[in-house]
């Protein structure tokens, strides 16, 4: 009984947030980046390119992190001293911040709260992400933020990742 009382105890935060932070927690792999051009074009994401990395990941206690890169970025020729132009290209190809989140099942509206960033304009910005859930992916997409790049509609696909054995 005290075994029971303590697994209660340990996933109740979970739950009392509902079954969809249940579906939502743990870790998710991007799969695709989808840019939509102020001009109507659709394709892969030119920031992100046609073969995106990055990882997204949700923890009960109301923590976030996300990382989004071009999979496709040149090595640094010299790796111990990069030219400043192979540094801007990194950050221009690279999205990254962790904070907290909540989610608004009713109006699939996940808004993240981030608190350290890849840029400063990030930190202590509400990035509003409308989402929806099909079987293991997770399906964001961004309209707003994105006006200097050219960008009217972000879709962002990931799927749920895979337990890493600790072998």
């Amino acid at each position: 009984m005290k075994l029971l009382v303590a697994f209660l105890l340990l996933v109740a935060p979970s739950f009392a947030q509902g079954p969809l932070l249940v579906r939502l927690g743990g870790t998710w792999k991007l799969v695709s980046v989808e840019d939509t051009t102020k001009d109507g074009r659709t394709g892969p994401s030119q920031q992100f390119g046609a073969h995106p990395k990055g990882f997204l990941m949700y923890a009960s206690d109301g923590h976030m992190c996300a990382t989004i890169a071009n999979g496709d970025r040149p090595a640094w020729k010299d790796p111990s001293k990069p030219t400043d132009a192979e540094k801007i290209e990194y950050y221009d190809t690279l999205i990254a911040y962790c904070g907290t989140f909540k989610y608004d099942p009713e109006h699939g509206i996940l808004t993240h709260y981030p608190e350290v960033a890849w840029t400063p304009g990030y930190v202590g910005s509400t990035q509003v992400r409308p989402f929806k859930m099909e079987g293991d992916r997770l399906i964001i997409t961004v309209t707003a933020g994105m006006e200097d790049i050219g960008v009217k509609k972000r879709v962002l696909v990931w799927k749920k990742a895979k337990q890493v054995d600790s072998d």
